[in-house]
């Protein structure tokens, strides 16, 4: 009878062990988890806060410049059309080079975060 108390009593503690374990394993899994999801959020944010003051400077650089077009035509309008025709043949230029200006460099850098953050 001693020697199945003793193999009872070893897998109550392998079991333990086990559960100890995998309840570990979880835990590190969740904070794994909320440290790639804080990561994101903040590094979301930051792009958005200096995406919008970008996009404010260049908007009123933008003004600076189709004021000082204009000025020199003797039109404000002629200033701001041509600052609005640059705007639109970059725009087509990005978008025709779409694939090559925004996909690929996207994928690649997601790619390269993931695989760095795997071997880490």
């Amino acid at each position: 009878m001693e020697i199945y108390d003793d193999i009872k009593e070893k897998t109550g503690d392998i079991f333990d062990d086990l559960t100890n374990h995998l309840e570990a394993h979880w835990k590190l899994g969740v904070l794994n988890a909320a440290e790639k999801t804080a990561e994101a959020i903040s590094s979301a944010t930051s792009i958005i806060i200096v995406g919008v003051i970008t996009l404010f400077v260049l908007f009123f650089l933008s003004l600076g410049v189709a004021w000082v077009i204009g000025q020199s035509l003797n039109n404000l309008a002629y200033g701001l059309f041509i600052v609005a025709g640059f705007y639109a043949i970059v725009g087509f230029i990005v978008y025709a080079r779409r694939e090559t200006f925004i996909k690929i460099p996207v994928i690649n850098a997601l790619i390269h975060k993931f695989y760095y953050e795997a071997e880490n």
